[in-house]
């Protein structure tokens, strides 16, 4: 990306006008590419590629920088590589629930509703990381641990809960995945969201939105308010470089609030109850009905997971 970026770059202004990164320093993606020192300083939403006439990436850009000279890997790869806190089996199941690491910190209650309704049809659940965090670090990501896996489960076809694991393993690994919407209305399950939500849609799945046009089948209208904000702000492991922009994302997500804050990623609604904003959903808690607000004891419930028992 470096190179074709080079050799593409129109120089027209369009990705330093659409995120706060770029225009904090002044910079395009062409500058960007002679830039190593910042490629940790990149939120990696993929804005930029999104208003880019030439559809050139800053995600592959730092991604490139980022494996040329990985810095500050070691924990993340420690903790994330093989994840401390899994909880999985070698029970058979052709379909596989995973869960990620997220949800079951921020959303207990829905995780525990999920399994349960997954294991009324057979279906064994993971929890275990999807590796995102060790392979936008820019160290080198393994997934031959989960590979072993779903070939001892004999698994044909990976549930995700998370949008970023969704998006990551679907190109990562040889059998199908799906989001748990569509296991959800394939099999009646659910119900509509009331009212007219405002949804904040994540990096992963904010352009293309696949995984929402399952999740339109439970709405009948939405607001898409937030679409001018790049990302929440945890994104690309930039933030503890640039609190100064997340302030700002902050703030602009606060003026844009109106009466809630629809998410399916709980990594947004984490990081939203980190900003203290208020009327946070989640729209796969409200389609099972469990209607349960992000929760403030991480550290607590993926603990709690770690040693949850199957029937």
């Amino acid at each position: 990306m470096i190179e074709r970026t080079k050799n593409e770059c129109i120089k027209c202004g369009k990705c330093t006008r659409n995120c706060l990164f770029l225009e904090k320093y002044e910079m395009n993606l062409l500058d960007f590419t002679d830039r190593e020192e910042l490629r940790y300083h990149c939120f990696m939403c993929g804005k930029c590629k999104e208003v880019c006439p030439k559809d050139l990436s800053g995600v592959e850009i730092a991604l490139e920088l980022r494996r040329k000279n990985p810095k500050g890997t070691a924990g993340t790869k420690w903790m994330k590589e093989n994840y401390k806190l899994k909880n999985n089996s070698k029970r058979q199941s052709s379909d596989l629930l995973f869960l990620g690491c997220n949800y079951p910190g921020y959303y207990p209650k829905t995780s525990e509703k999920l399994i349960e309704i997954c294991g009324e049809m057979g279906i064994d659940f993971s929890i275990d990381c999807c590796k995102k965090p060790v392979y936008e670090s820019g160290a080198k990501a393994s997934f031959s641990p989960l590979e072993k896996l779903i070939e001892e489960k004999n698994t044909k076809r990976l549930i995700c809960a998370c949008p970023n694991c969704y998006h990551l393993l679907k190109k990562k690994l040889d059998i199908e995945v799906i989001s748990v919407y569509e296991l959800l209305y394939e099999n009646n399950i659910g119900t509509k969201i009331k009212g007219i939500p405002e949804i904040f849609f994540p990096c992963s799945d904010r352009y293309n939105r696949e995984i929402f046009q399952s999740i339109k089948k439970y709405i009948d209208d939405y607001q898409d308010s937030f679409w001018e904000v790049n990302c929440c702000g945890l994104g690309g492991g930039a933030a503890k470089n640039e609190p100064d922009i997340l302030r700002k994302t902050k703030i602009r997500i606060a003026e844009l609030q109106k009466e809630n804050i629809y998410t399916y990623c709980s990594s947004c609604s984490g990081i939203f109850k980190k900003y203290e904003l208020k009327n946070i959903r989640n729209l796969l808690s409200e389609i099972l009905g469990v209607e349960e607000e992000v929760s403030g004891n991480y550290a607590k419930n993926v603990l709690k997971f770690k040693f949850k028992q199957r029937r």
